[in-house]
């Protein structure tokens, strides 16, 4: 690796691990150049700071996703881990982050560009696993892409309420609720004593 490529490969990992301690809205160049051993002529000679910013937030939920899509093939354990985990405490930072560049996204057209690069992937994750396991039988997933669209849309909203504090809504019912939804669009079944498929009952 080049002293270039070293430089830039250090200042783009120090955006990342600035954006996941602060947010979005807090983190500055300086934060940045400070941890990454830099002076800001360096991090101005190689990024413009919108697209740094931008850039680092995307390596984030990237990161996010390839973990998740490489943590098991099965669609069952891949939609309860994303129901199980999707309210747990360390999971806040992705909450605010998520929250924080969506309003920002308004105004920053480079965080725009990347949120809806993320976005879709996500969507498009979540909703293969939906075909999936309609596909074996699972459950009844019609319109993947619409519940998945439904389920992300459900997500943001429980999570605002748990970051704002603007509900007395716990975790745990937020969790619930996303189940609720899950059952409702896709009908989940379950496999009798007999080896029959039978429908989930209740959420």
């Amino acid at each position: 690796m080049s002293e270039k490529e070293d430089s830039a490969t250090r200042i783009r990992q120090a955006a990342v691990q600035i954006l996941m301690e602060v947010g979005v809205r807090a983190a500055t160049t300086r934060m940045v150049t400070e941890r990454a051993g830099v002076g800001r002529g360096l991090l101005n000679h190689y990024f413009r700071w919108s697209e740094l910013r931008a850039d680092a937030w995307g390596e984030i939920f990237d990161q996010l996703l390839d973990q998740e899509a490489q943590a098991s093939q099965e669609p069952q354990a891949l939609m309860e881990s994303y129901l199980n985990s999707a309210f747990e405490q360390n999971n806040r930072i992705y909450w605010f982050l998520w929250l924080e560049a969506a309003d920002l996204a308004k105004t920053d057209a480079a965080l725009a560009v990347v949120m809806t690069r993320v976005q879709r992937r996500m969507l498009e994750q979540l909703a293969s696993y939906l075909r999936l396991g309609t596909e074996q039988g699972l459950w009844q997933a019609p319109d993947p892409e619409g519940t998945a669209l439904r389920l992300s849309a459900l997500y943001d909203g429980l999570a605002n309420m748990l970051l704002t504090q603007s509900t007395q809504l716990s975790p745990e019912q937020a969790e619930q609720h996303l189940r609720r939804l899950f059952f409702l669009e896709a009908r989940p079944v379950s496999v009798s004593s007999a080896g029959q498929a039978e429908p989930v009952r209740g959420c």
